[in-house]
């Protein structure tokens, strides 16, 4: 990995190992056993188990408690310590992550993600490093997981996020309610670029008023701007990027390519023709919590195998997908899903032991994805691990769904739906194949030195792009504007310290 910045990373490194020592430290005044083999030993005394906090972003599921007992039956007895489950719905999720790390509120397991400021967390120190946890109570982590996840997942040669073991590759496309799209037999093989949507939002606007033809939230990742075929070298919230297939490793300011405008003006189209939802640069409903609503036929999203059947059991409608660029791999794929154990962690060491359970244990893994069986999800007869809905029981009357199993852990150990391809993860390893590398993989940048100016622009971005990514506004007159503010911030800095970091990183392959 880039070399660049060598006294921050030491410095930090010194300041995440003595702390690692201190919680070691605290951690014997309670559950001293040590994990066997396979990270993981009972309690053996007679003191309250640690209980592991962990926080992700989705829907915070009604019988979230009897899920929380019925894992912490099966996990105290293997490690001396017990889980907290805590979803923070998506529009509240930048401000409780911001909050809890700005604040050391204690907490120990958190989601992160390439874009979801990921290195710029990092350079706050919000995350401790794992190297050394990984290699005393990850060893079925580092045995299940490809190695490119922990590779490409890296900042300076440290991992601060244990990634989702899920496909590698990754393209983007489009989620369509199948029932509206074949109420009128609309062609979906004839779309084969963006602008190929337009008679399917069409017609969808001219029959079914109720419905949005194509749905768009201020949440990251659904507008037509974040489907660019870019990388972003390691953290999407960190500006500068390369095209991931043209083989070009000039780093770019992506709001002044002809992409940026392209899409932008595409999104204004679509908006004025109300394709899209007039509150989108505003609106913080999920996409597919809309859709699950019946009030959305289309929305974009990463895409993989079985993505469609995957979100459909949550939206409660029949869906399909349509993948509209090819399948990449990218450093911001590798680190596309992870779990950081936060500084404030009392207890790391048993963190990581729950984040290891998670991608090792396939009865704790399912307990925290699908809930209990029999009353959240029944087996289908002969079939160990395809799962149906109960009796009596639909996609609006479910107590407990997070739909969040690309988050958390192992996903090869995940049940099926019944819905869902048998073969779906044996697709995942053909996808992972096709995936076409980035000259950049393996590269993550080091914000430290531009931390300032990242903040700056990101105050930037968050007054300009969500009316630019919906079409709320004209970018041929904002686009000018945009760019202004964004040099006046500090842009060219930061592309340029992306660029000498990326020029260092090739130069060692």
């Amino acid at each position: 990995m880039v070399q660049s910045l060598k006294g921050w990373s030491r410095m930090t490194a010194a300041a995440m190992a003595l702390a690692l020592v201190l919680a070691g430290c605290s951690s014997d005044k309670g559950n001293s056993a040590t994990p066997g083999a396979e990270g993981s030993t009972p309690n053996t005394n007679n003191e309250k188990p640690y209980e592991v906090s962990l926080f992700y972003p989705g829907t915070p599921q009604k019988d979230v408690a009897l899920v929380e007992a019925e894992i912490n039956k099966k996990m105290e007895p293997k490690i001396g310590a017990t889980i907290k489950i805590n979803a923070v719905d998506w529009g509240q999720w930048d401000n409780k992550l911001n909050l809890m790390i700005s604040s050391g509120e204690k907490a120990d397991i958190i989601f992160t993600a390439a874009w979801q400021n990921y290195t710029v967390n990092v350079a706050k120190g919000a995350f401790l490093p794992l190297n050394e946890l990984l290699d005393k109570y990850g060893q079925d982590i580092k045995k299940n997981l490809d190695p490119a996840f922990l590779e490409g997942s890296q900042v300076d040669g440290v991992n601060y996020g244990v990634p989702t073991n899920k496909e590698l590759a990754a393209t983007r496309g489009v989620l369509v309610r199948k029932d509206l799209a074949d109420k009128y037999k609309l062609d979906l093989t004839a779309v084969k670029t963006w602008a190929d949507l337009e008679p399917l939002l069409k017609t969808i606007k001219e029959n079914e008023p109720s419905v949005t033809p194509f749905y768009m939230s201020n949440t990251n990742g659904n507008g037509l701007l974040e489907n660019l075929d870019w990388d972003y070298l390691g953290d999407a919230s960190v500006p500068g990027v390369i095209s991931k297939t043209a083989g070009g490793t000039t780093v770019l300011n992506e709001v002044e390519t002809p992409e940026f405008k392209e899409a932008a003006e595409l999104a204004r189209k679509w908006y004025q023709a109300g394709y899209i939802n007039s509150d989108a640069a505003t609106s913080n409903v999920f996409p597919k919590d809309q859709a699950k609503a019946g009030k959305a036929f289309m929305w974009t999203d990463g895409m993989k195998p079985g993505k469609d059947k995957e979100e459909e059991g949550y939206v409660g409608h029949p869906l399909t997908q349509i993948e509209m660029t090819s399948p990449t791999i990218t450093t911001g794929d590798a680190s596309g899903a992870m779990l950081a154990i936060s500084r404030s962690s009392e207890q790391p060491e048993k963190a990581m032991q729950v984040i290891n359970l998670l991608h090792s244990d396939k009865e704790i893994n399912n307990l925290l994805n699908f809930g209990i069986e029999g009353k959240h999800y029944v087996k289908v007869e002969g079939q160990e691990n395809i799962i149906k809905l109960p009796d009596g029981v639909d996609a609006n009357s479910r107590t407990y769904n997070p739909g969040a199993q690309w988050q958390l852990g192992n996903q090869f150990l995940n049940y099926l739906w019944d819905n869902e391809d048998p073969q779906k993860w044996e697709k995942f390893k053909e996808f992972n194949a096709k995936g076409v590398k980035s000259p950049a993989l393996g590269f993550t940048f080091n914000s430290q030195s531009v931390k300032n100016e990242i903040a700056a622009v990101n105050n930037v971005n968050k007054q300009f792009k969500p009316g630019m990514t919906s079409g709320a506004v004209d970018p041929n007159e904002m686009i000018p504007k945009y760019l202004e503010k964004l040099k006046a911030a500090g842009i060219d800095k930061i592309i340029a310290a992306k660029q000498e970091q990326l020029d260092a990183f090739l130069a060692q392959k």
